[in-house]
């Protein structure tokens, strides 16, 4: 009856290879992907990294900005009035009766003006000052309408009634010099920041209401930022700063002017604290329109403080979101491409260039951590623009950690990971930069985590990089260059943590690049034709790296690492040819492997012994590590696991002890560690939760029952179990063609019950065998 037991045994052709390598990936008991954790990435709002040379300062004073300078024109001097329209008589009277409104109240006391006043006053010489037309500066009319002598005590106690009524005076309403003049008579004395907000605000308006006037005029222009300039270097206080900055983004300045709205705004950006400030005004919005007049290359200054405020900006979600909904997306994408272009048509690019690219790539990288603008980010192309950003500023090691972080949090989304591969044409960029820059961990341990990501779901993308040149050697070559650091480091530094996520990042590549049956097949194979030795050695190098780690890595202190490594054991021992000892890598070193994965039967940890067990289900198929369990109490220990009660554990277990019970001395050791009776009791509790670990039960009890004449304890409980457990009709009915969950659950049950009707056969005939012996 040796010929009826049940032993795994691994596909030898191609396609059966295929479709039993695709029926696993659900299951968990044979090849699957390896998920780990994105690298961390510190929230700061840093403005350059320490490593940039000839970098921007980050602190600076506002004196070093220049006002631009303007072209001297020589002043004509006016002709005499002789007209008496124009005659100093008239100007006279105007200024009497002027300083008869403004004496006509007691100096300490505030004087209040009725609607008549306003009326009485604006009709005062109305005809006589509005021939006054041509273009005269406020001071200038000012001191034509007052001499020195006049500016006494009294006329100084009433500032404000003087400047309202020289408003009135011109017909003018709230016009913008004559707020600046308010604003410079309050820098003269100490002055309340609520108060010089609400000048600088109508100031705004007044700039906004006027639009071009103010924007063409260009001696207004200049007074206008003298005056706001000189109060900046008055007062450090931020909520000032922010609307004097609402007065300057009205104006709509450029050039040098611009520069230093973008360090203002750069500044009060650099601390959390004043994002209330942003939030409270629309300043967000106007500085996002302005930078749309700026270039890479004629505005590098300003585009550089300007990204580096949107970079401290953007990492608060609602200025995110303000500053998206006002195109800077779009913005950003178009100043890449603009950098983009210039870099192909010139070698070399002026450093400011690359100093905008690095504060504009350290904001996308805050935009990316929102996933709903990745649908403008494909739709745009964006993703593409960001990859050509990559291979054309690949010597920029800033820019490269900027957009391998991009690149790593965009990889998390599946419809991010088609679109990379469709840009990729090939891998040779992201295998460049990983071998320019091997010792960078924050470039490597991004880049690999990317490609993990994007070789879990997509088949091309393995093909693809399994394909190109030297790709096997480079991660090799990687790994041994991090295990070596690891296991120097004697400090145990935060540093180290990122050196030991770069090896489980590196395995975790090889890992989902064996997904596909093709390349893991190849990649345990034996020397051949169409095979040669170096890829051989490749795996001899990467088993030596796996079982170094799992021989001096603790389960408790690098869990993720060790659960890397036997992960990586699982998917390519699942391709190896286990049944010759000298046939491949995994065949010269499969006692070492087990020797190693034995020490960790043991352990504590749930998901490390899950881990062991599903590489014991692939290594068990060889009789030499059968034997070698059976002599360490291996079996013993995967038999005591059946008491865990998981059934992910279960199920593991129970596919190595299938294999294990094929040897007859398995089968006694097992009858004697009880280990029928615990499979009796999973099979009873447990039976129609998961038809998988009733399968593999019904196998293992198939191997130790089937070549002898009697069943190791009641016959009657199994077979009563077994008749529930197939009975097509009572489980499932007449359901299955409207419930696709039954549909899949009774496609499962299925091949139980075909294990099981073989059993349930053989206890049948066994007790019919026994009360026949009765009979007699």
């Amino acid at each position: 009856m040796s010929d009826r037991v049940y032993v795994a045994k691994l596909p030898k052709t191609s396609s059966e290879i295929i479709s039993e390598a695709k029926a696993a990936l659900n299951p968990s008991l044979y090849v699957k992907p390896l998920t780990t954790n994105r690298p961390f990435t510190p929230r700061e709002r840093v403005f350059f990294c320490h490593r940039r040379t000839n970098r921007p300062p980050s602190a600076f004073k506002l004196q070093q900005v220049q006002l631009q300078e303007k072209k001297k024109t020589s002043c004509t001097k006016l002709p005499a009035l002789y007209n008496t329209k124009y005659s100093t008589a008239n100007n006279l009277d105007c200024k009497k009766e002027i300083k008869r409104q403004t004496q006509s109240s007691s100096p300490n006391t505030t004087r209040r003006r009725s609607n008549s006043d306003v009326a009485n006053n604006a009709n005062i010489s109305r005809k006589k000052i509005s021939s006054l037309s041509f273009p005269l500066s406020i001071d200038t009319l000012l001191k034509n309408h007052y001499e020195q002598n006049m500016y006494d005590h009294e006329y100084m106690s009433h500032e404000n009634e003087i400047n309202e009524a020289r408003a009135l005076c011109f017909d003018v309403h709230t016009d913008c010099l004559w707020i600046v003049s308010l604003i410079e008579t309050k820098m003269k004395k100490n002055f309340e920041t609520s108060e010089m907000c609400s000048l600088l605000n109508k100031l705004a308006m007044a700039i906004k209401r006027e639009n071009l006037s103010v924007i063409r005029d260009e001696n207004k222009k200049e007074t206008i930022l003298k005056t706001v300039f000189k109060l900046v270097n008055t007062s450090p206080d931020d909520e000032l700063t922010v609307h004097i900055l609402l007065v300057l983004l009205q104006m709509q300045v450029t050039g040098k002017y611009l520069a230093t709205v973008c360090k203002l705004i750069f500044k009060i950006s650099r601390l959390d604290k004043n994002d209330n400030l942003f939030l409270e005004t629309n300043i967000l919005t106007l500085f996002v329109d302005i930078l749309g007049l700026a270039t890479p290359h004629e505005d590098s200054e300003s585009l550089i403080y300007g990204y580096g405020a949107l970079k401290f900006l953007t990492m608060n979600p609602d200025l995110m979101e303000r500053a998206m909904n006002n195109g800077c997306l779009s913005l950003m994408l178009l100043h890449l491409k603009m950098i983009n272009l210039e870099r192909t048509e010139r070698q070399v690019l002026p450093e400011t260039i690359n100093h905008v690219l690095y504060q504009l790539t350290g904001t996308l990288r805050n935009v990316v951590n929102d996933r709903k603008f990745y649908v403008e980010l494909l739709s745009s192309g964006g993703l593409m623009t960001i990859y050509r950003a990559l291979e054309l500023f690949s010597g920029d090691i800033d820019v490269v950690t900027n957009i391998s972080r991009i690149l790593s949090i965009m990889s998390t989304d599946e419809k991010c990971c088609e679109a990379l591969v469709e840009c990729w044409s090939n891998v040779s960029v992201l295998m460049s930069v990983i071998e320019k820059y091997p010792g960078q961990e924050e470039i490597v341990v991004r880049i690999t985590y990317a490609l993990g990501n994007i070789l879990t779901n997509n088949e091309n993308a393995r093909h693809q990089l399994y394909e190109t040149h030297c790709s096997m050697g480079t991660f090799l070559n990687l790994m041994q260059l991090y295990l070596e650091k690891d296991l120097n480091n004697i400090s145990r530094d935060v540093k180290f943590n990122i050196v030991e996520d770069v090896l489980i990042k590196i395995i975790r590549v090889i890992v989902n690049m064996s997904i596909q049956p093709e390349i893991g097949a190849k990649l345990v194979k034996v020397a051949d034709d169409y095979h040669p030795v170096h890829k051989v050695k490749e795996c001899e190098q990467f088993l030596d790296s796996l079982l170094t780690i799992l021989r001096r890595k603790s389960i408790d202190e690098n869990e993720e690492l060790v659960l890397a490594a036997l992960a990586a054991l699982n998917n390519l021992s699942y391709y190896a040819d286990m049944s010759n000892p000298n046939c491949g890598p995994f065949g010269a070193r499969q006692l070492d492997i087990t020797q190693a994965l034995s020490l960790l039967l043991t352990t504590r940890n749930h998901f490390c012994k899950v881990e062991v067990a599903r590489v014991f289900g692939n290594l068990t198929r060889s009789a030499t590590v059968r034997d070698y369990l059976l002599e360490t109490s291996g079996l013993l220990a995967v038999t005591n696991c059946l008491d865990s009660g998981d059934i992910e554990l279960l199920v593991v277990c129970c596919g190595v002890l299938v294999n294990m019970t094929s040897d007859e001395n398995n089968r006694q050791a097992f009858k004697n560690y009880n280990g029928v009776s615990k499979m009796v009791n999973i099979l009873r509790s447990s039976g129609e939760r998961n038809w998988t670990l009733s399968s593999l039960i019904c196998q293992t009890l198939w191997n130790v029952c089937s070549d002898s004449d009697s069943f190791p304890g009641d016959p009657i409980v199994v077979l009563d179990t077994l008749v529930k457990l197939t009975d097509e009709e009572q489980l499932f009915g007449e359901l299955l063609s409207s419930d696709e969950e039954k549909v899949a659950e009774y496609k499962q049950w299925e091949d139980f019950a075909s294990v099981a009707t073989n059993l349930l056969e053989w206890l049948d005939e066994l007790l019919e065998g026994r009360f026949d012996n009765i009979e007699q």
